[in-house]
């Protein structure tokens, strides 16, 4: 499997991201599986939906997370199915349409704006 390569405002289990991150920036996690079908697709969902609404900023996080390499978060998670995708306490479980995805970050931004104030 070929991995990707790292791109602005996310990063891999599988990579360190460099680049300096926004203290504030809103977290948006996806647990993946490398046997799974559809999380790949997933997880270029998030990254579409969280360009689409950062507005050219660096407002989100997104990062990639293998379950294969973190055993120890699907119990601590409350990780049942794969692809699964968590913005604080918020989370889609399977496979997301786009306007899914854009919401559940929408009412992150919400939230993580009345937490700053």
């Amino acid at each position: 499997m070929t991995r990707r390569n790292q791109t602005r405002g996310w990063s891999s289990d599988y990579q360190i991201d460099k680049s300096p991150k926004r203290s504030n920036a809103i977290k948006i996690t996806v647990f993946t599986s490398e046997h799974c079908g559809f999380c790949d697709h997933a997880l270029e969902l998030v990254k579409e939906a969280a360009r689409d609404l950062s507005y050219g900023s660096d407002i989100f996080e997104v990062v990639e997370s293998r379950i294969e390499q973190h055993l120890d978060r699907i119990e601590s998670e409350d990780i049942i199915a794969v692809p699964t995708i968590m913005v604080g306490k918020s989370r889609i479980i399977g496979v997301p349409k786009l306007e899914d995805v854009r919401d559940l970050i929408h009412g992150a931004m919400l939230t993580h704006h009345v937490d700053d104030t």
